[in-house]
């Protein structure tokens, strides 16, 4: 018996922070009523999503085709800068690069 509240007082016992938290576990008690009472006066308003992701549904990105000509006349011929004509189409360079490697490939331009 003695070894038993030695050995009782020297474990730590695993209680929370708040001394009264107790108090909110126990389904019946008063305080957990009254919880209860005031979340279920608060009404909240029910949130749709409409979209996840907001902002156009449909991006129109990339060039047109019948402006691909255009481009490859700018790129190919007037030796202008993928930067400069991708700016210009409100595209990126990597956009006119591709055009011109995807036309290069069919062989309806001249690399030089």
């Amino acid at each position: 018996m003695i070894n038993y509240i030695i050995d009782r007082q020297n474990r730590r016992m695993s209680s929370s922070l708040s001394p009264i938290l107790y108090l909110f576990q126990i389904p019946t008690s008063i305080l957990s009523r009254k919880l209860q009472i005031v979340l279920s006066d608060i009404e909240t308003p029910l949130v749709i999503e409409k979209q996840r992701r907001p902002g156009p549904r449909h991006i129109p990105y990339g060039i047109p085709e019948d402006q691909w000509p255009t481009v490859l006349h700018h790129v190919c011929e007037n030796h202008e800068s993928y930067r400069k004509v991708a700016k210009d189409d409100g595209v990126s360079r990597e956009t006119i690069r591709r055009l011109v490697q995807a036309s290069i490939r069919l062989g309806r331009t001249d690399p030089n």
